[in-house]
């Protein structure tokens, strides 16, 4: 079994970390595994909902947007849970090349601000190398 094809069962200690080649084939697979993962983390059904939509959106970015030009690039996905902070934790990084959004994205470019909205805690950091959006939600409180 590839990493691509992970199951729940196979997550130890409440993290998931998973390497999958960046196309669009990939995402649903990837996006019902996450919410899986999520209700095994003790997200409610919102921040459940919201998880897997901002994360599914993350990697749709990534890969319609990082590899242009190029054959092919991979995508890695990492989901934490963060008890000493009381929150998860999910990364979407690629090794491909930052596209800024255009001033003017037409009936495009919901992506972004999709994200921003689903996440209370949303950053995106870009460097040559690639581009990482980190998201974060609140544990429920017990």
């Amino acid at each position: 079994m590839n990493q691509g094809q992970r199951q729940l069962e196979d997550v130890q200690g409440g993290e998931l970390h998973v390497r999958v080649p960046a196309v669009a084939g990939r995402l649903t697979s990837l996006r019902h595994v996450l919410a899986r993962w999520a209700e095994h983390a003790g997200l409610g059904p919102d921040d459940r909902e919201a998880l897997t939509l901002a994360s599914y959106e993350a990697m749709a970015n990534s890969v319609e947007h990082a590899y242009a030009g190029q054959l092919q690039g991979v995508l890695d996905v990492d989901a934490v849970r963060d008890d000493d902070e009381g929150r998860v934790v999910v990364t979407v990084t690629d090794y491909g090349q930052w596209q800024p959004p255009p001033a003017d994205p037409g009936t495009r470019g919901r992506g972004l601000p999709l994200i921003r909205g689903l996440s209370p805690d949303f950053r995106i950091t870009s460097s040559t190398r690639g581009t990482t959006v980190r998201m974060c939600w609140p544990l429920p409180e017990e």
